[in-house]
């Protein structure tokens, strides 16, 4: 009887085990990439004068600073436009939190026979989720983006419904798809502001990140693709991001360089000289800006006394915060501390304030929030003997 008990109780534990082992072990093999990544556009900040900057061709660009959400430059960023393939970086996001990068993609003829820049996929083709999206951000394969839509939502219309479901999650207010490739069509548009934002997004995704770094890809001895983002040979810490050319949207490119501590973005769209342009956008961002730390992550804030509690509230900032100003231009800032009604007992990491930084130039502040660097036990009779025990007996 005992034995029977013991096994009725084993038995669920072992079947539960082994059911956790397998799962974990089928992700090692069969990850799922989904990682639901919202923007924060309240934190978004502008330099004073953003229309004044380098000289350049195109209808419509900005230059964004990813550490700060920082506008360094921008030129009609709210302009809707065609984005040609730019809008492949949200395929690229539907893709990767909505699919398992190794499952396999059947190309369907549909998708082969997709006109345009192509990975030079064909019919009945058997090929990774992970390898379509090399396809996809490279070689800017129009084929690839099909196959992929197809894969994760059934149809290329069912697919843009939710890139335009995740740009309003987003908060791209001037952003609305008609398909996943970027072929000209009437109501899909977007901006410079926009894009900048959806790239900030996408780069926060090792996967994506990774791919749109990459210079070349061998998927087999018959494909090869080759990154159509020449500025990844021309510009010294450059990461992306992305091409784009259709008759509407004429000659497109967001470009991502990391340097000096700041991570530039920037979007040229309609541009004479795409190249030309982007290189002297960036280099006006590293040459005209500088990353200035204020407050790093962890330090001491406040220290206020806190009469009902074991010890003061030592309040600490919850993240660094750094700003992005003008290299020729003082800094000239005032701080001043807000903490809330705090009562003990207090944990190590609650929220117990805020921060609040203002520039003298007129400039657009922050709010850091602050934490307790400690816990901080409520003042009680018994409480204050066990204190004074423990000290004496030290």
């Amino acid at each position: 009887m005992h034995r029977r008990r013991l096994l009725l109780f084993i038995l669920p534990v072992v079947i539960l085990g082994l059911v956790i082992a397998h799962g974990i072990g089928g992700q090692s093999e069969n990850p799922v990439a989904q990682v639901w990544l919202p923007i924060d556009q309240s934190g978004i900040r502008m330099v004073p004068n953003i229309d004044q900057g380098p000289h350049h061709t195109a209808h419509a660009a900005i230059l964004y600073e990813r550490s700060t959400n920082t506008v360094l430059f921008g030129h009609n960023i709210h302009q809707r436009r065609a984005p040609a393939s730019l809008t492949k970086i949200m395929t690229a996001i539907v893709a990767v939190e909505n699919g398992v990068l190794n499952d396999i993609v059947t190309v369907s003829a549909n998708a082969a026979a997709t006109r345009g820049s192509s990975a030079n996929l064909y019919s009945g083709q058997q090929i990774r989720l992970i390898d379509l999206l090399y396809g996809l951000l490279l070689n800017s394969g129009n084929d690839a983006a099909v196959a992929i839509a197809e894969h994760i939502a059934g149809s290329v219309e069912a697919f843009a419904e939710m890139m335009n479901e995740r740009a309003r999650e987003m908060g791209l207010q001037n952003t609305q798809f008609r398909n996943p490739h970027g072929l000209d069509e009437p109501g899909h548009y977007s901006t410079a502001f926009d894009l900048a934002l959806l790239t900030d997004a996408a780069m926060n995704y090792p996967q994506i990140a990774e791919i749109i770094a990459t210079k070349e890809y061998q998927w087999n001895e018959t494909l090869y693709w080759r990154n159509t983002n020449r500025l990844l040979w021309q510009m010294q810490g450059a990461e992306g991001v992305k091409t784009g050319t259709t008759g509407q949207a004429g000659n497109c490119l967001i470009a991502a360089v990391s340097d000096d501590g700041m991570q530039l973005v920037s979007v040229v769209l309609g541009s004479s000289d795409r190249w030309a342009d982007s290189e002297r956008i960036l280099n006006y961002g590293f040459s005209q800006f500088h990353r200035l730390t204020l407050v790093e992550k962890g330090e001491v804030v406040a220290e206020v006394p806190l009469p009902t509690g074991m010890g003061p509230l030592i309040a600490v900032a919850r993240s660094p915060l750094a700003v992005v100003v003008p290299s020729d231009e003082p800094l000239d800032t005032e701080f001043r501390t807000v903490l809330d009604n705090v009562r003990p007992p207090v944990r190590r990491g609650e929220k117990v304030g805020h921060l609040e930084v203002t520039f003298k130039s007129g400039d657009s502040g922050f709010t850091l929030p602050l934490i307790a660097g400690h816990d901080i036990a409520r003042r009680t009779p018994a409480r204050v003997l066990w204190e004074w025990l423990s000290n004496l007996w030290a």
